[in-house]
């Protein structure tokens, strides 16, 4: 058996629910092992130690201790509430009502306010021309095309 396995099989002998072949593997390797041995010897006293011990008085004060706690925690919460949690509850629907009216009325507005033009605006023209001028430096081959097309007149241009 490996030492692996028997730390398994101590933890479940100290809770005494090991099969009686498992005690005898567990046992048989704590007579040939050392290691586990010692290990299982401070297992057992600490069990004994933990059995043994009485439990640490309780201040005398500690009712008013605790409570004193749970009222901060609850000040604390209530400091930190929602902006809804302001609105009393017969106002609260007038709230919901109004956020998507205010919300629609804000999306028509900025539609209005940035209503499209009929005429592009003149920057297209020239991003045509900037190109048109780059392809020439960049590719010469395509010059008879380029020409071709800067003679052409855009949409909305003045000739």
């Amino acid at each position: 058996m490996r030492c692996e396995r028997a730390r398994e099989l101590m933890s479940l002998m100290l809770d005494e629910i090991l099969t009686t072949e498992q005690r005898r593997d567990l046992e048989r390797h704590l007579s040939e092992c050392v290691g586990c041995r010692a290990e299982w010897r401070l297992l057992k006293t600490a069990q004994k130690l933990i059995a043994t011990t009485q439990p640490a008085p309780l201040p005398y004060d500690i009712v008013p201790i605790v409570m004193e706690r749970v009222k901060a925690i609850e000040r604390e919460r209530r400091k930190t509430h929602s902006w809804f949690s302001v609105l009393r509850p017969q106002w609260r629907w007038l709230a919901m009502a109004t956020a998507p009216i205010v919300l629609a009325l804000a999306i028509v507005g900025v539609r209005l306010w940035h209503a499209p033009s009929s005429e592009p605006p003149e920057s297209i023209y020239w991003s045509a021309h900037v190109t048109n001028a780059a392809e020439v430096a960049i590719a010469p081959e395509l010059v008879p095309i380029s020409a071709a097309l800067s003679s052409l007149s855009f949409a909305g241009e003045k000739q």
